[in-house]
């Protein structure tokens, strides 16, 4: 018996996305979604987000990418929810409505990746675990979420069954800056104390739509998107500082250093045409572990779930099938 995800009728076209959005995904989230905030310490506070499947197959948590939250996964948490899932997603310290370190909203700061990891912990230890009785976990994430991911599944190896690194973010291009002069900046940045002052090519969110020149290929998907950050003021981060430049290398560097210490079952998506993110880090990690399965889509910008059609069905396809084999 087919399950549903294996029928392409399961996925929404290019030129059925409104409709579909409108028809299908905007009532599931309007009846469904419950929303929330974790305490974390006297002055944080994590907003999240969920559904909770009557007949839950597992829980798939989100971790998701740089200056990315909610808006970014409508389309994503429908199809798992509809494929059997429970779904949730924290947003990130200094993303969305979750508290922020400083004072300028487009700006993302954080002084250590390993905060996010124990943003994470807590996170799961407090609001997924007792929610869902600790079922079937696994942990999709994406971009700067699957360093967070790796850092993750490395440190704490026994919470998840199984993980999702999309287009992970394992070495950076760094808005085409070379290599040694982002470590010269990178030091230059700590040695005369440069914190919230954004990376080079870095800056304040922009209200003019950028497509083609952006990480997806679908247009009607990215409109989509964008139409919510400019609608919510929490989804306008768009730009790291030296402090967080400083903190994702250092992650990244440590997340490939550490990669033969992830244990589960682990697949890993590359996008050919990532404009983001660097292959040679995601390829350094998989020779460290080559447990973990590599998939790759040599036409895809760095959403591959806002891919073209046929990739993103096959994406789709790959990732099921990878979540439900034993």
């Amino acid at each position: 018996m087919s399950k549903p995800w294996e029928n392409r009728s399961f996925y929404f076209g290019e030129d059925n996305f409104k409709e579909c959005m409108t028809a299908k995904v905007a009532p599931l989230i309007s009846r469904f979604c419950m929303e929330g905030y974790l305490r974390l310490g006297e002055h944080r506070k994590l907003h999240y987000h969920y559904f909770i499947h009557p007949k839950a197959r597992g829980t798939i948590v989100i971790c998701h990418g740089f200056c990315e939250g909610f808006f970014k996964y409508h389309e994503v948490m429908y199809y798992f929810y509809q494929a059997g899932y429970s779904v949730f997603l924290p947003e990130m310290r200094g993303h969305g409505y979750s508290t922020r370190e400083v004072e300028n909203r487009c700006m993302v700061h954080v002084d250590d990746f390993m905060d996010y990891v124990e943003d994470l912990r807590v996170f799961l230890d407090e609001v997924v675990i007792p929610t869902t009785n600790h079922k079937k976990l696994i942990l999709f994430s994406h971009s700067m979420g699957g360093c967070v991911a790796s850092l993750f599944l490395e440190e704490y190896p026994d919470y998840f069954a199984k993980a999702i690194l999309s287009s992970p973010m394992l070495g950076m291009q760094w808005s085409g800056t070379h290599p040694i002069l982002v470590k010269l900046l990178l030091w230059w940045s700590l040695l005369m104390h440069w914190t919230t002052r954004y990376m080079p090519g870095q800056r304040d969110f922009v209200p003019v739509s950028p497509y083609p020149n952006c990480s997806a290929q679908s247009r009607e998907r990215y409109e989509y998107q964008f139409h919510l950050r400019m609608a919510h003021l929490e989804y306008r981060t768009n730009g790291g500082d030296y402090c967080w430049g400083r903190a994702a290398d250092k992650a990244m560097k440590q997340a490939i250093r550490n990669a033969r210490q992830i244990r589960i079952p682990t697949i890993l998506f590359s996008a050919g045409e990532d404009a983001l993110v660097s292959p040679e880090g995601q390829q350094k990690f998989l020779k460290r572990n080559p447990t973990v399965v590599y998939r790759s889509f040599p036409h895809a910008r760095h959403e591959i779930f806002n891919a073209n059609e046929e990739d993103r069905i096959a994406y789709y396809l790959e990732l099921f099938r990878f979540v439900e084999e034993a």
